[in-house]
């Protein structure tokens, strides 16, 4: 596959980002998924806006995915070009202020704060995905989310350009943000406004308790995307879901987990993405009819759906 696109008049040769026919599956929280047509990992501004060019002048869709961890991909692949931030992981400080690209792991990131002596995010410790797919979906835990220490985030938007966008807590609800379900920009690169610490060894332990405590409950135990429905107002959906006896219920190789009813697992990694999506709309039925309430996914539904 030959692929030049122009940049200040010189020809940039693509052929070393663009991978054709990509199985999505093992790149999957809970292992299932097709093949996307065309993908790629920017590593930096530059090869992304190239990516984006390449993309508007072939008229492909885009789509956007970090660890894909909160995304059930569907069987038959994803069309256009996806985007793979996993590369954009650099990272730097400026006073309090921790500053770190989109692609990288939020534990990742919640260590190389701790080594850089700034503390703060420890409550978020374990939580599975990317940077940039907690800000968009203001991942919480421990009372805590993402966003209330998060001060500016950076975007690109289709046409190539940065904006920086000054964050205001009041933009931000649960697990809704102003770039929440966003298909016209790509997160880039987000300021934390941390606080400067000299011993950080009661940090790393409140870190590890937490993602402790994530390993215990059986949030490790199998291939999963997390919890799948958000949390009606003062209820909780895994607890709706166990009172209703589904803990363990199953189609095809998708399970509800016996320790977490909010997970649907893949354990012996036979489910498809079709499997799941019909187990997901039997609980989501099933809760409705005993207890009239309508669960909301919390998960994004990624491809040819």
């Amino acid at each position: 596959m030959h692929t030049n696109v122009r940049n200040s008049d010189e020809k940039i040769n693509l052929d070393h980002l663009l991978i054709e026919q990509v199985e999505l599956a093992g790149l999957s929280g809970i292992h299932t998924g097709g093949k996307a047509d065309l993908a790629a990992y920017p590593s930096d501004f530059d090869e992304l806006r190239l990516l984006l060019d390449y993309a508007q002048t072939h008229k492909l869709p885009i789509t956007i995915l970090g660890s894909a961890t909160n995304c059930l991909i569907s069987d038959d692949g994803i069309e256009g070009l996806t985007i793979f931030t996993c590369h954009l992981r650099r990272r730097h400080v400026q006073g309090e202020m921790f500053c770190v690209r989109s692609g990288l792991l939020l534990d990742r990131a919640i260590d190389y704060a701790l080594e850089d002596g700034l503390g703060g995010l420890e409550l978020l410790g374990g939580l599975p995905g990317t940077v940039g797919g907690a800000i968009a979906g203001n991942s919480g835990a421990h009372g805590m989310h993402i966003s209330d220490l998060l001060y500016y985030v950076d975007y690109m938007t289709m046409d190539g350009k940065m904006h920086r966008k000054q964050i205001h807590r009041d933009d931000f609800t649960y697990r809704n943000t102003p770039f929440s379900n966003r298909k016209d920009i790509i997160i880039y690169e987000a300021g934390f406004r941390l606080t400067p610490i000299t011993q950080t060894s009661e940090a790393r332990k409140r870190k590890d308790e937490v993602k402790a405590k994530r390993k215990l409950n059986g949030q490790y135990d199998h291939p999963s995307i997390g919890c799948i429905f958000k949390n009606p107002e003062a209820l909780h959906a895994g607890q709706l879901i166990d009172e209703c006896g589904l803990k363990g219920y199953s189609i095809g190789g998708a399970k509800v987990s016996l320790r977490h009813a909010n997970f649907i697992i893949n354990p012996n990694k036979h489910a498809t993405s079709s499997d799941v999506k019909a187990l997901i709309e039997h609980i989501r039925q099933h809760v409705f009819e005993k207890t009239h309430v309508m669960l909301e996914e919390e998960i994004h539904y990624v491809g040819r759906w």
